[in-house]
């Protein structure tokens, strides 16, 4: 049986987005990219709504993972990943989808062997897995998310 899930990578400035999947014993990436919201809201919300429901219409999605919030030390920042955060969990429930959030030492660990890995790891282990070349961290983050998924449901 085959499963499409949806990795997300959401950000205020860049929501990174991938789809892989996992058919018997091989893990294939399937389509991923980066969208770039205006930078004013609503907008920016309005953008990255539409934007995933064309995807999510397009490829059927079986499960969404999703890159678990963090703290920082900007409350700004927190509540604009909790605004993107909203929407992602809005268009799971309009089109049934379970979602699965993982945290980013999780997504690190299932794709280098190791917790606090550099971004330029996970961006070198995306490469070395799938043979692609992401646009940006946050493009190749989102197939890290969708990988660690996999990885941990053990499909």
């Amino acid at each position: 049986m085959e499963k499409l899930i949806l990795g997300i990578d959401p950000g205020n400035y860049k929501t990174g987005y991938s789809f892989l999947s996992k058919k018997n014993n091989s893990i294939s990436l399937v389509k991923s990219g980066v969208l770039k919201p205006p930078k004013s809201k609503p907008e920016n919300l309005k953008f990255i709504f539409s934007e995933l429901e064309v995807l999510i219409k397009e490829f059927n999605p079986s499960e969404i993972a999703l890159e678990g919030s963090f703290f920082g030390k900007n409350p700004q920042t927190l509540i604009r990943l909790g605004e993107i955060r909203g929407v992602i969990l809005l268009l799971s429930s309009l089109y049934n989808i379970p979602i699965f959030e993982y945290t980013p030492q999780q997504v690190k660990n299932a794709i280098t062997g190791y917790g606090w890995a550099k971004k330029e790891d996970v961006y070198s282990m995306v490469q070395r897995f799938f043979n692609v070349s992401p646009e940006t961290y946050d493009e190749a983050d989102a197939i890290a998310i969708a990988f660690c998924h996999i990885i941990s449901k053990n499909y």
